[in-house]
């Protein structure tokens, strides 16, 4: 490690990454946007999946004639399968009838809990995350009873505007941050965001904004965090500090991260999560490359094959290397947007929700290796 990485530790804390460095994208269970199809088709879609849970209802029925276990087994997988895809009605449904045939199944309790806490109805949550902890004692089901707890504090303090795409919780009257006027900012960064990838949400997803203090409570990020998307969007809008272009970056980076998520079935790793949503952000606040060209004189980039790894625990790497990580993968991801087009990135995504590792998707998408996409990239940086 160069001099100059040592010496500018305290400056990349501050200011490397401004938006989001830890994102917390690594919750079970996340939504897939239904972008490829029209209205009609996922009207239809979505009327097939009713009736596949009546026909498994009719035949679990209440006459004996098959197994109970695995039909309740199997609704709840259609449920996860609902889920994934915001259908959160439809994963309800198929939940309670699951429950009709076993009422101790604690992952099906905990789903429903799930549901309730991305629709803002924290009472019901803690319920069914308590149900499910009777009949399963988990640390997990713990922590997750505890966050919601937490969340509740802070957010019955909050006002709500409700509108076509957010649940918006926010401080009426604070900062001239009103809920019109937050209404028509997320409106303006999701029709971009939603035009640069052509995909829309078919939910409602929650937007919270906070103080500094309440955003550390709730999530237990430091100070210099910009953002967070963990299934919602949570903003330290409140705070000193954090102008307007700083709120609309932050919001752009972690509006990203949910078109992400959704595209990716959530199984995009880090690097394309971070790499995009840095590539929104870039539109709204430059973002800061110091430690990569830093990294570039000294030759002290990060190999591609790392940067790609499924194992990569950024929690345990130095904050140095955090961030040339993130500053790594939004000039990778720069270059490929730019070069292949984003319809090519979003064939990736979705080579991630089938379960394909980055190198395999990439050859399959762009027919090149991840070796050659690594030296055609640092050639194009020279």
């Amino acid at each position: 490690m160069s001099v100059f990485f040592k010496d500018s530790i305290k400056n990349v804390v501050r200011c490397a990454l401004r938006v989001a460095p830890a994102c917390a994208l690594s919750f079970a269970l996340c939504a897939v946007a239904g972008a490829a199809a029209g209205d009609d088709d996922h009207g239809k879609e979505a009327v097939e999946r009713r009736q596949k849970i009546e026909i498994e209802r009719f035949y679990a029925g209440k006459d004996g004639k098959m197994p109970v276990a695995p039909i309740a087994i199997g609704l709840y997988n259609d449920a996860v399968k609902f889920f994934e895809k915001n259908e959160f009605e439809l994963a309800r449904d198929a939940l309670k009838e699951s429950l009709a045939l076993d009422p101790r199944n604690a992952l099906a309790l905990e789903l429903l809990g799930e549901i309730a806490d991305r629709q803002q109805n924290f009472a019901e949550a803690e319920n069914y995350f308590k149900q499910s902890y009777l009949v399963s004692p988990s640390t997990r089901l713990r922590q997750k009873i505890e966050q919601i707890q937490k969340e509740h504090a802070v957010e019955k303090n909050l006002d709500t505007y409700d509108e076509e795409h957010f649940i918006i919780k926010y401080r009426q009257g604070e900062k001239g941050y009103e809920g019109v006027w937050l209404k028509n900012l997320l409106r303006d960064i999701y029709r971009q965001v939603s035009q640069d990838f052509g995909a829309y949400f078919n939910y409602k997803i929650p937007v919270l904004f906070y103080s500094g203090r309440e955003f550390h409570d709730v999530t237990g990020q430091a100070g210099w965090v910009g953002g967070l998307y963990d299934g919602k969007i949570r903003l330290p809008a409140y705070r000193q500090g954090f102008k307007e272009l700083d709120l609309r970056a932050a919001a752009t980076h972690e509006m990203t991260h949910a078109f992400v998520a959704n595209l990716s079935g959530m199984r995009a790793p880090a690097w394309i999560h971070e790499g995009l949503a840095q590539y929104e952000q870039n539109k709204v606040q430059p973002v800061d490359l110091l430690v990569f060209r830093a990294a570039i004189r000294t030759r002290a980039l990060m190999p591609i094959g790392r940067v790609f790894s499924e194992k990569l625990q950024m929690d345990k790497m130095d904050p140095l290397e955090v961030a040339l990580f993130y500053q790594q993968v939004f000039v990778l991801v720069h270059y490929m947007v730019e070069r292949f087009q984003m319809y090519r990135m979003k064939e990736i995504l979705a080579k991630f929700k089938d379960g394909k590792p980055a190198e395999q998707a990439i050859e399959e998408v762009l027919s090149l290796s991840a070796a050659q996409l690594e030296k055609e990239w640092l050639a194009s940086l020279k």
